[in-house]
């Protein structure tokens, strides 16, 4: 499990490496609050997620509360079907722009 963070003029990356639970809590609030600005906005790039647990459901809505509900302000990308069909169940498509992985 890793977190990799890329800041440019587009805004913030952050891909989440493996599996996305409360191993990758720490690093990934730190890294949500280092680059949070009012206009900032983030990109949660989850092509190399495996797994993702209720603790990184509540990292998203912890990222969410933070800028202000902005749907245009957290993308989620690259998202496979295993963690898109966790996404959809918790009704996050309501909350997030999510994009899903292409096709190989």
């Amino acid at each position: 499990m890793g977190i990799k963070t890329v800041v440019d003029e587009e805004g913030v990356t952050i891909s989440v490496i493996g599996s996305f639970d409360v191993s990758a809590y720490e690093e990934f609030k730190e890294n949500c609050q280092k680059y949070l600005t009012d206009s900032n906005k983030f990109v949660i790039d989850l092509e190399r997620a495996t797994y993702m647990d209720s603790s990184a459901l509540g990292m998203l809505l912890l990222l969410r509360e933070k800028t202000r509900g902005d749907k245009s302000r957290v993308r989620l990308i690259n998202v496979g079907d295993n963690v898109l069909n966790i996404l959809e169940i918790a009704q996050f498509n309501q909350l997030f722009v999510i994009e899903s992985k292409e096709p190989a």
